[in-house]
């Protein structure tokens, strides 16, 4: 059923709080986790109109294509955020979503204009991340289908994105793809994306980075010098954060190179949060059909005693 390690509360968005879902692969009662998930935020007293669907792995495209549809039928805004390239399924109910004005947008992972480097940041135990030419080919298509895409900078890391060339070349496949909308964010650390920018045998990140580049990267998380210069081992599993200040000064300085970018090319969020407003004003504007393009149906009445009727 519903577990804290699916879900948790990214941040609150202009008309309720925007919840993250994740790893729900082979749940056969998904609907019942789904209303599990939201209902244990209303019984706090919360609005959820915002949900967005973590997709890590291709083998989440089945259950997010259910979780599409059963979360635009209630009302809610839905955001799949991938670091693949997307299956058929779910951009069909990606575009369902859309065309019942609903909301639904697409966020692209991108981290690093060299794949290398794009996979060992993003990818995980549950499968690899496709390369930034891949996942902005397939922005090609859902344009097309008129879909709202935000590509999504993260996770950013000093002592890579930014060194000389660490961050514009992707500023740049942005224009060259036409995608306009960015959302930048200061990363975490992880063990397993550490060890894959450390260890050549992977051939990932090592032999893309320089050393100098490496030991500011340690030098700003508080790694040990000598695992980064690899004389000592990278036990455990961990996360290492930055100092909030130094987050702060690190995505303001490439928020400052994005909205400079080829002439101002680029947009990031007007409203506030990063739910992504600005593309469904309708959300904002408590005037308009209630403040919803849909009816936002609570799930406490209708979907958590469904099974006892």
């Amino acid at each position: 059923m519903s577990s804290p390690q699916h879900a948790t509360t990214i941040e609150k968005a202009c008309d309720g709080d925007h919840l993250a879902i994740w790893g729900l692969a082979g749940q056969a009662q998904l609907d019942a986790v789904l209303t599990g998930l939201l209902a244990e935020r209303e019984q706090r007293g919360s609005r959820v109109p915002v949900v967005s669907l973590l997709m890590r792995a291709r083998e989440d495209g089945e259950w997010i294509e259910r979780a599409i549809s059963w979360l635009s039928l209630r009302g809610r805004r839905v955001i799949v955020r991938t670091r693949v390239v997307m299956p058929r399924s779910v951009v069909s109910a990606l575009a369902d979503a859309h065309r019942r004005k609903t909301g639904a947008v697409v966020e692209l992972e991108l981290a690093h204009h060299k794949p290398a480097i794009q996979s060992a940041l993003l990818s995980t135990r549950a499968g690899p991340a496709d390369s930034v030419a891949a996942l902005l080919l397939q922005a090609q298509h859902l344009e097309t289908l008129e879909l709202p895409i935000v590509a999504r900078l993260a996770p950013l890391l000093p002592g890579i994105h930014d060194q000389p060339n660490g961050f514009t070349p992707l500023l740049r496949n942005l224009v060259a793809a036409d995608l306009r909308r960015v959302v930048i964010e200061a990363g975490h650390l992880h063990t397993q994306q550490l060890r894959a920018l450390l260890d050549p045998a992977l051939g990932l990140g090592a032999r893309e980075l320089s050393v100098q580049s490496l030991l500011e990267l340690g030098r700003a998380y508080g790694v040990d010098s000598m695992v980064v210069l690899g004389g000592a081992t990278l036990e455990g599993d961990r996360v290492y954060k930055l100092k909030p200040r130094r987050a702060q000064v690190l995505a303001h300085g490439l928020e400052q190179l994005a909205r400079e970018h080829d002439n101002g090319a680029l947009a990031l969020p007007g409203c506030g949060c990063r739910s992504h407003c600005e593309l469904h004003p309708q959300a904002a504007n408590k005037a308009y059909a209630g403040g919803y393009a849909a009816p936002y149906e609570p799930v406490i009445g209708r979907d958590l005693f469904a099974g006892l009727l």
